[in-house]
């Protein structure tokens, strides 16, 4: 057996994990449930705020060394030449609309998470008319509303997470070419997609420990009761309740409530599986940093075949980019910038406002198209705190 002891976010799927005999109280944040680890185990292990784990790489399906970083020189292969049509409005221009939408979202969050728990009935027309706006600021400029997808605050997680779900599902689904109709149900789901976690009982939805097989059970029937208590609303359609109860489904068959395969997925739930993973693996919590995309997407990326539609994954990265706007990354030659726009023809080579120089002064702000023969190319992105860069300020974003 070939063990190592490992940070949390250094999981891939594939890795099997073993048992130490590490009494709880003495490690409290060492997670040690033997096992494959599979998307789901290790979105519920982040989710938790566990920090390290054991593994055995001889038991394990993929070896240490075929993760993020293998995972990331693929990603950046992910190349698409066709013609994309270009924003409707800049990015300067959206920004201030796009914020004030968010905020506006925000408030709907916490007051439909907040009402659930009072029985209180949902206030469809309002829901409506939001995600018809957020819809129209993405068709406009759709990296203002991910920009601020990705810089949300840390301490209000579970209101931030239904926005950015309900934001990434329609950009993706526009994207994908759906219908507006669709992409607009999308957005819907996407927004009332976690009300059934309200249902759940707080020393579950909260426990600081790892949870019991009876406390797991409960907590993956929430998909099911926001299903249940969305349909009581007349209005709702087929395909948005469908998205709510189908989001944590697996195109093997290994999800859940219901554990549907592939084909039986509605369209909304598969958009929502790829976006509900990715937001809640790239976040930053009070007891977490938040991983950077990129290795996201390596996991992701990995995770393809089983776990999500085929070729909904490669679309997603196209899309969001390898490196999302709002990122800090060193460019080849040292300099230090902000992305400030994606490319989904080729993912890994945004545009960057160059601010910093290899020794960290401050330089004439330039703004330059990686994609450029050329042009410097992207060495790294940089985690939170390696760089004084403020990438909210930057973009006008706070």
């Amino acid at each position: 057996m070939t063990e190592k002891r490992i940070p949390t976010n250094q999981l891939v799927p594939g890795m099997y994990i073993i048992n130490k005999g590490v009494r709880w109280k003495e490690n409290p944040y060492l997670y040690s449930t033997e096992g494959l680890a599979t998307a789901a185990v290790i979105d519920k292990i982040l989710a938790d705020g566990y920090t390290e784990v054991f593994v055995d790489l001889d038991r394990s399906e993929i070896k240490e060394n075929n993760s993020a970083a293998e995972a990331e020189s693929v990603l950046k292969h992910i190349d698409n030449e066709e013609d994309f049509v270009a924003p409707e409005s800049s990015l300067a221009a959206e920004m201030p609309v796009a914020k004030a939408l968010y905020a506006e979202s925000m408030e709907m969050s916490k007051s439909l998470m907040d009402g659930i728990r009072r029985g209180d009935k949902i206030d469809l027309h309002k829901g409506k008319g939001l995600v018809k706006n957020l819809l129209d600021s993405i068709t406009r400029n759709q990296d203002a509303m991910l920009t601020l997808c990705k810089l949300r605050d840390a301490d209000e997680y579970t209101y931030s997470h239904t926005v950015n779900v309900a934001v990434m599902g329609l950009a993706f689904a526009r994207h994908m070419n759906f219908p507006p109709s669709l992409s607009y149900e999308v957005g819907m789901a996407g927004l009332f997609h976690d009300l059934g976690k309200a249902m759940i009982p707080i020393e579950v939805l909260n426990a600081p420990r790892e949870l019991t097989e009876a406390e797991f059970s409960i907590m993956r029937r929430h998909p099911y009761l926001g299903y249940e208590y969305v349909k009581k609303t007349p209005g709702f359609t087929q395909e948005t309740l469908m998205g709510i109860y189908d989001h944590h489904e697996r195109f093997d068959g290994k999800g859940y409530p219901r554990g549907l395969p592939g084909d039986q997925i509605s369209q909304s739930g598969r958009v929502l599986a790829i976006v509900d993973v990715y937001d809640a693996l790239s976040s930053r919590r009070p007891y977490k940093r938040a991983m950077l995309p990129y290795k996201v997407l390596g996991i992701m990326y990995q995770m393809r075949c089983a776990d999500f539609f085929p070729g909904y994954m490669e679309h997603f990265i196209r899309m969001l980019g390898v490196y999302p706007v709002g990122s800090v990354v060193e460019v080849s030659g040292g300099f230090i910038g902000v992305v400030t726009a994606s490319n989904p023809a080729k993912p890994a080579k945004p545009k960057v406002m160059l601010m910093l120089d290899k020794d960290n002064k401050r330089v004439t702000p330039e703004e330059v198209d990686t994609s450029l023969e050329g042009a410097p190319t992207v060495a790294r992105a940089l985690h939170e705190g390696e760089s004084p860069l403020d990438p909210g300020k930057v973009l006008n974003a706070k």
